[in-house]
């Protein structure tokens, strides 16, 4: 029997090693028949591998429910093959059941949910853990560091250094791997102060200052700032290595100092694709586009052959530059070298088409693709919902084996901007009753859908359970709020929130300026735009049609003129369509219809119907047949089945009392079978 055991072993591990399903699954039934999965945990547990290993979920559980002896190695095996295979809740579950744990048992875990972004459910099992090591500290760090959380790997490097203290008693586990990642942090967060401390530690630890770390501390000091420190470090390197060269090339192009990176660059003989990358990638986060396809175009000429970091920050340029032309250049290089496949260089080839307009082209990248992340999927649900493909975003959305926040959020806010403000919120009562983690942006999203159907009720409830997680004084989801009340119409409760929070920035001035406007307070809306420029707060072309929409609505011409021309003069903003709207409605309401007008035509926009119905408006008003009768006639070429047109020829007709040229107007619309379209108002109290 030994023996047999023994030959059992070894097949399995053969099976095992070369992933053979079909064959695994023939010797299943004879070790069944002999009686070796009863008798023989061993053979068991590598058998159940197996099936894990190949992704045979369904035949795993079967075969782990079946067995009559369990151990730790059969548990971990099953916890490991859910987390592995993206079944996240299935190994939670039976993590949670597990008779007994050992350090793997809590490594698998915590480090696959860092691995599925699920942070919060990982850092709240690292507290929990009853022997915390090294392995998962290091891991949870990085992982809030890559996912861009480097605050939160701060506060986590800082109690991995009180642990590490209390519990090795010397013997410190804080290796190159988290010192690094924990300076990437201090370098994101500009915490030069954290970054210094951090320097001092290896420098009294003695701790042997690689390349990776050498780079990192180059990183740190340069993105906050301390060029002559990161230069410092960089000199005392007595071989600096590509990497480090890369770090202040970063360094110089992340302070905007494009020609001192040039200048290092051009120092370098023969440079490797590392600061070649570095090179592009900071003439592209500088802005200069040109600089940055110009370089490629040398390295192509030269015949350096780039990487997926390469393409990745090329077509990063085209896509700031909106330029098709190279974005399809970009795209035949990848493809003869074969790095179309490569996910980081397709996430950045589908964003760029969508981004130059080509959504289709988009779209034929991402269905040619073997494999799909979840991130690229998420960008794919953006692209969809930005050219209004609902149901292709939806289905996305469905067949996604994993569903990140980011993936919920992305659903949320697409159906919510999309017109579907229902289905946001179905979809959000659907991650409620999931018990998935919410966060700001879920939250300020759905508060913006009940917004959009003035669903009062629901919206404060919404709000009631951000108050629970305790997220509700987030400046994202009071501003939001803010919104909410006076798309409802609640214009004081939305001030008594605004003056209760803390104004970092114009978005929030911004929601409350164009509720006032929106809501018909035009005074209210000027004087809060006073204490806006008081506060020191830059006003933006939001910020414009606020005020232009306020004096609009208090007739307040002069004003309204001044603060026209003064956003481009005083505040560089172009006027958008939108600012020309307001000032033709303005122009319409005080009489000067000539002006208004003239202000059309001179405009760098086509005008649309709405635009000359403001102008019908004002001749209806100030009683101008003849130029009504004008304007009537264009409305009615650029939109036929515009009744407001036809219903305001009905109007200046009538007040002229012209009864039978306005009855005539009235008769066409019913020949023609244009109906006038009813006032609607709706609010869910």
């Amino acid at each position: 029997m030994e023996l047999d055991l023994q030959s059992c072993a070894r097949l399995l591990n053969t099976v095992n090693s070369n992933q053979s399903l079909p064959y695994g699954k023939q010797l299943h039934p004879v070790f069944l028949k002999r009686g070796i999965l009863n008798s023989a945990l061993t053979i068991a547990n590598r058998l159940l591998q197996m099936y894990m290993r190949c992704g045979r979920m369904a035949d795993a559980k079967m075969l782990f429910d079946e067995m009559s002896q369990r151990n730790c190695f059969t548990w971990n095996t099953m916890v490991e093959g859910y987390m592995k295979w993206e079944k996240i809740d299935n190994s939670l579950d039976l993590f949670r059941s597990m008779p007994s744990k050992n350090e793997f048992s809590w490594n698998v875990v915590i480090l696959g949910l860092v691995k599925a972004e699920e942070l919060g459910v990982a850092r709240r099992l690292l507290h929990e853990m009853p022997r915390k090591n090294g392995i998962v500290w290091n891991g949870l760090i990085h992982g809030y560091a890559k996912m861009g959380f480097p605050g939160v790997a701060l506060c986590l490097f800082k109690e991995f250094i009180d642990w590490d203290f209390h519990e090795m008693a010397g013997a410190s586990h804080i290796d190159t791997f988290v010192l690094a990642t924990a300076l990437g942090a201090c370098a994101d967060t500009r915490a030069v102060d954290l970054g210094k401390q951090i320097h001092a530690r290896i420098i009294v630890d003695q701790v042997e200052v690689d390349s990776v770390l050498a780079s990192s501390l180059v990183n740190m000091y340069g993105k906050g700032g301390d060029l002559d420190s990161a230069s410092y470090i960089l000199n005392r390197m007595q071989n600096p290595d590509n990497f480090s060269l890369s770090a202040l090339i970063s360094a110089f192009s992340y302070c905007g100092r494009m020609d001192d990176a040039r200048k290092i660059f051009n120092l370098i003989t023969d440079p490797c694709i590392v600061l070649r990358n570095s090179m592009i990638a900071g003439y592209v986060s500088c802005d200069k586009v040109s600089e940055a396809l110009l370089l490629f175009e040398e390295m192509h000429r030269e015949g350096v052959i780039g990487d997926s970091s390469t393409l990745a920050s090329v077509l990063n340029a085209c896509a700031s530059a909106h330029a098709l032309k190279n974005c399809l250049q970009v795209h035949v290089y990848s493809f003869k070298l074969g790095l179309l496949d490569d996910l980081i260089v397709a996430s950045a080839l589908i964003d760029t088409y969508a981004k130059c307009g080509c959504p289709d082209e988009a779209s034929k990248v991402f269905n040619e693709l073997k494999t799909h992340d979840t991130i690229l999927l998420n960008s794919m649900i953006a692209i969809y919902f930005n050219c209004n493909r609902i149901e292709d975003a939806r289905q996305l959305f469905e067949s996604m084996p994993y569903k990140s926040l980011i993936s919920w959020n992305s659903m949320i806010i697409g159906l919510s901007q999309n017109g579907c403000p229902v289905e946001a919120l179905d979809l959000f009562c659907r991650m409620n009753r999931m018990e998935f983690r919410m966060d700001k942006f879920s939250f300020s999203s759905v508060i913006s859908a009940c917004a959009s159907i003035a669903s009062v009720e629901l919206g404060e409830q919404i709000f009631a359970r951000a108050v629970i997680i305790g997220i509700d004084c987030d400046q994202i989801i009071s501003t939001s709020l803010i919104d909410f009340y006076c798309k409802c119409g609640f214009v004081t409760d939305a001030r008594k929130l605004f003056d209760q929070m803390m104004k970092s920035d114009e978005v929030s001035w911004n929601s409350m300026l164009m509720g006032y406007a929106t809501n018909g307070y035009g005074n209210e809306a000027l004087n809060l735009f006073h204490e806006m420029r008081s506060a020191g707060v830059s006003p933006t072309n939001i910020t414009f049609i606020g005020v232009l929409s306020a004096c609009d609505h208090c007739g307040l011409l002069e004003e309204g003129k001044r603060w026209f021309y003064s956003m481009n003069y005083d505040y560089h903003i172009d006027p958008g369509i939108e600012h020309y709207s307001c000032m033709v409605d303005l122009y319409a309401r005080a009489g000067c219809l000539e002006e208004a007008v003239n202000l059309i035509e001179k405009m760098p926009f086509e005008a649309d119907s709405s635009m000359w119905l403001s102008i019908l408006r004002g001749c209806v008003a100030h009683g101008n047949k003849t130029l009504g009768e004008l304007v009537a006639q264009h409305i009615i070429e650029l939109d036929p089945e515009n009744s407001g047109a036809f219903v305001q020829l009905s109007n200046i007709f009538a007040t002229s009392e012209d009864w039978e040229r306005s009855a005539l107007v009235r008769r066409l619309m019913i020949e023609k079978k244009i109906h006038k379209k009813s006032g609607r108002s709706w609010s869910d109290m």
